[in-house]
């Protein structure tokens, strides 16, 4: 049997969270658990693993004497919402949910954050497990600590930091991701690379093919180096707030995009944001065009992903939700992360990351599809 390897993730909110990745590692899960004191277990999944991997973790862990209660949750964007944490919160106290208890989240970001937050606000916070199946919870979301739902307006707008107790993180669940999901994750990181290391940009975008085949070749070194890469940028800023803000390229305008169209994959959203972001660096002398050119190509031609928004994201809809940003500062700008060549951010003299953009810029980059 395979036996994970464990990665110490430097979270700087509470001591450092466990981080166990391997591959067909879920069933030494019972095990790792055991060495924990609680009272009852909560898996909570979305309806897509429910079957698949859900049901049967639940039954090894009842295998192995551990009780536990199965909840499930719809999933989707616009399930990450006040009404859907609200319902498990209820749920998880109803199913008998103690302090003492352990809420374990398997799926994916969505579930994972919706999971997350729920365990952080229950009885002002109890233990949860991350289980990712997705690449990109796998090698990203789980990084950061971060839970959150999003509002009316935006997304992520409501949320705190509530590290796990541990992450198990088995490649072989990836197995049972559909292509287009993989590509997605493979977004994220790409972005590592051209906010922080150009030689991983280019080694990742050098590996990349439509049918993914080197990365799946050997997927379990492959998620090791996606996380090794976020983690080299976290390790000064794990709450990132200043300098690790880096990896928040892309997202002003993939969130909003997400967040508009609801079915859109974030790390797809992120791409086209990222793609933004460069054209806006293109047209305010920041970002060579040459940088540009090679993002849409690896995006474009090598993952088969779009660099646009699609249609019914109109410039002014996506300027709307831009304006409820939680990093917004003035309502005549926003801040954007910008690339001055692919491995370096453009840094402002005070150490800023982030460079003001005229909204009249914005719109005009967004006007142009």
């Amino acid at each position: 049997m395979a036996h994970p390897t464990l990665l110490e993730l430097t979270t700087g909110v509470t001591p450092s969270s466990p981080y166990y990745l391997g591959d067909g590692i879920t069933d030494l899960l019972p095990e790792a658990l055991a060495a924990h004191r609680f009272d009852d277990l909560f898996l909570v999944c979305g309806e897509g693993v429910h079957h698949l991997l859900a049901r049967p973790l639940a039954r090894r862990l009842e295998a192995a004497g551990l009780p536990v209660t199965l909840l499930v949750v719809p999933e989707g964007e616009h399930h990450k919402s006040w009404e859907a944490l609200t319902d498990l919160c209820e749920r998880l106290v109803h199913a008998g949910a103690t302090r003492q208890s352990i809420v374990l989240a398997l799926g994916g970001g969505m579930v994972s954050n919706l999971t997350g937050l729920a365990a952080g606000l229950l009885y002002r916070g109890i233990r949860y497990v991350d289980i990712p199946t997705t690449l990109l919870g796998l090698t990203d979301g789980t990084l950061s600590n971060k839970q959150a739902v999003n509002g009316r307006g935006g997304k992520n707008q409501f949320g705190l930091y509530h590290p796990p107790l541990l992450v198990w993180a088995d490649v072989a669940h990836l197995r049972t991701e559909p292509l287009a999901g993989h590509r997605s994750g493979l977004v994220e990181a790409l972005k590592n690379g051209l906010v922080h290391d150009a030689a991983w940009f280019d080694r990742l975008a050098g590996q990349l093919t439509p049918d993914l085949r080197a990365v799946h070749d050997d997927l379990l070194e492959t998620c090791h180096r996606i996380i090794r890469s976020k983690l080299a940028i976290l390790a000064t800023d794990p709450t990132e707030r200043s300098r690790a803000v880096v990896l928040e390229y892309g997202h002003t305008v993939g969130h909003a995009a997400e967040f508009l169209c609801g079915d859109l994959p974030h790390g797809v959203a992120v791409g086209i944001g990222m793609c933004a972001a460069a054209r806006v660096g293109v047209r305010l002398g920041i970002t060579p065009p040459e940088v540009l050119a090679r993002q849409e190509w690896v995006l474009g031609d090598r993952l088969g992903l779009p660099t646009r928004l699609p249609p019914r994201c109109t410039p002014e809809r996506v300027l709307g939700v831009i304006r409820t940003d939680n990093k917004r500062r003035s309502s005549e700008e926003t801040r954007l992360i910008l690339l001055d060549a692919v491995g370096s951010v453009r840094t402002g003299p005070d150490g800023d990351v982030e460079t003001p953009v005229p909204e009249s810029v914005l719109k005009t980059v967004l006007q142009e599809g």
